[in-house]
């Protein structure tokens, strides 16, 4: 492992660390910085690197990236400690190997437009998961939804909504309550008109499969509730 003597003019080296994220009980905690930590935003904590400073993080295992900004200490060295937000957006589970490259002036715009990126309606939080339907298979999607409605021959389908979170921390933590086969079907979506977010589970189900896998969950998820796919 490099010698870790980090430089804010060092914009080159790829520093290696272990990946992972703040418990919720800082939240609403005054960070080192003097801000308040909030799960929801893009921002770490680090033992060394200059407070206020803009850093890429990589996940090794995905080779997906975040921008961070550090506004707090971590005391352990090696560790990189993000909110559940970032962490959850490069699929960091638990302790993760990553590498963090600090970032020149000019990237706080960067910074904050992934909160567009991240919180579009249907974000994924497997990095694993299917990429979204092209417009051309959604149109013969929607073509053969039309043609089955025309016919009567298409059977209705149904998502489970799980519940509703106040923080992609929350989100997250619901999320690994789930049968691991179901967790690359998450999707979360934003409420209108409030900060809330709504879990749901997609899985385009008969209305009978629907009940019986939400007969499954409601242990879990007490108020699991069947929904129209769309």
């Amino acid at each position: 492992m490099q010698a870790q003597n980090y430089s804010v003019t060092d914009t080159v080296t790829e520093y290696p660390n272990k990946g992972t994220f703040y418990h919720d009980l800082f939240e609403g905690r005054k960070t080192s910085s003097g801000e308040v930590f909030d799960q929801n935003k893009f921002t770490a904590a680090h033992w060394k690197i200059k407070l206020g400073t803009y850093v890429m993080v990589t996940n090794k295992n995905t080779g997906l990236q975040v921008i961070v900004k550090v506004n707090d200490r971590c005391p352990k060295r090696g560790v990189f400690d993000m909110s559940h937000r970032a962490a959850a957006a490069i699929g960091i589970r638990g302790m993760q190997p990553v590498t963090i490259r600090i970032l020149p002036e000019g990237y706080e715009e960067r910074w904050a437009a992934q909160e567009s990126l991240f919180d579009s309606v249907r974000s994924r939080l497997n990095p694993n998961a299917p990429p979204a339907l092209t417009n051309k298979e959604q149109g013969g999607a929607a073509q053969r939804t039309a043609d089955d409605k025309a016919t009567g021959s298409g059977t209705d389908c149904y998502n489970l909504l799980l519940g509703i979170a106040a923080t992609h921390g929350e989100v997250y933590t619901q999320t690994r309550r789930l049968p691991a086969n179901y967790r690359d079907r998450v999707n979360v979506e934003s409420i209108e008109g409030c900060d809330s977010l709504r879990i749901t589970l997609n899985v385009r189900s008969t209305k009978k499969e629907a009940q019986q896998l939400s007969r499954t969950l409601r242990n879990t998820f007490p108020k699991v509730q069947l929904i129209p796919a769309e």
